[in-house]
């Protein structure tokens, strides 16, 4: 069977050297070919072509001649956003925020020079994010990330090494400086308790093994059959992916008690195949998790429902946020 023709307008080689791409029949030249420059022109070029409904942008001589355009901000963000924005894709809600932030900076400043945006328009942009309710570290995390995306751009070498400095010259909103979320509380027990009989088995299992081992929610998601050594008495979860792993650490948990006879029920499916999964055939999501949990604490009426952390702990009180919809988790069919 062949392979389907692709509809993306490709990236392409000119006789005269450099990089070009066909739009509407006319030639849009983006400057050397295989360098970093033409390919940020490229991507941008890209999107306001499909943003225009497939449709060529105005064929005017700067649009058409790019390779004698500076770098501009929207060509950076458009080369982050093609190469490194899909590898935060199995994370839904840090996918979501990462794009919108840069549709933000793009918006606001996507036709200036990448080596003009300095401290004050990050600080403007920093400005919008708290005018919109956002809390301070939620801020500050969007700030840092927005930095990261101009180092890449002088890893790229898209902007100069000079720029970084500057951002970063830029203070972190202090206490009081935004708005504070209320501090997480660890989950009451005895609401736990009242709440594990009205959630799906595959939620009730990851909550018991949680506690049990304070495992982070990302873990469990991960979890796999072929992950769980069981060649000892005692079993042990050794995930080849986890928080330390880029910087060459090993993990290993053991596996017992409460945990153990909540796991043992998912261990018969595929072993490459993560242990809990929704009704799609995806991978869950913290947001899918707390949601479940959310809704059982309304139906059994616990005030104040617990959540999940980051840490490994089941919280008190934390603000159950909208996330992309994976479906129900399944119940354990794997026997």
């Amino acid at each position: 069977m062949p392979r389907p023709k692709s509809t993306t307008p490709a990236y392409q080689f000119h006789v005269s050297g450099q990089a070009v791409v066909r739009l509407d029949h006319k030639d849009f030249y983006v400057g050397k070919h295989g360098t970093p420059e033409s390919y940020a022109k490229y991507y941008a070029l890209l999107a306001e072509y499909n943003a225009n409904g497939k449709k060529a942008p105005g064929a005017n001589v700067a649009s058409v001649r790019m390779a004698e355009s500076d770098i501009l901000v929207k060509h950076l963000v458009a080369d982050y956003r093609a190469r490194e924005l899909p590898k935060c894709q199995h994370n839904s809600g840090d996918h979501g925020w990462r794009s919108n932030l840069l549709d933000l900076i793009e918006t606001k400043f996507g036709e200036i020079p990448a080596d003009t945006f300095g401290p004050r328009k990050l600080e403007s942009v920093r400005d919008v994010l708290v005018t919109r309710g956002n809390c301070r570290s939620y801020v500050n995390k969007q700030v840092r990330f927005v930095i990261r995306v101009f180092r890449y751009g002088v890893a790229r070498e898209l902007a100069p090494a000079s720029i970084i400095t500057g951002l970063e010259c830029l203070a972190p909103l202090k206490y009081g400086e935004a708005r504070e979320n209320a501090k997480r509380q660890p989950a009451d027990m005895e609401a736990v308790r009242k709440t594990l009989p009205h959630l799906c088995d595959a939620v009730a299992a990851m909550v018991r093994i949680q506690l049990a081992t304070a495992m982070r929610p990302s873990e469990l998601f991960r979890m796999r059959p072929c992950d769980i050594d069981r060649s000892g008495e005692v079993w042990f979860y050794r995930p080849v992916i986890h928080k330390t792993s880029h910087h060459g650490k090993a993990k290993s948990g053991p596996i017992l008690g409460d945990a153990l006879e909540a796991l043992a029920p998912y261990l018969f499916g595929d072993a490459e195949e993560p242990c809990f999964q929704t009704s799609k055939d995806t991978t869950g999501n913290k947001n899918n998790y707390r949601r479940h949990i959310a809704r059982a604490c309304e139906k059994v009426g616990v005030s104040g429902s617990f959540s999940p952390r980051y840490d490994g702990a089941l919280g008190e009180g934390q603000r159950i946020q909208s996330g992309h919809r994976s479906g129900n988790l399944k119940k354990p069919s794997r026997m």
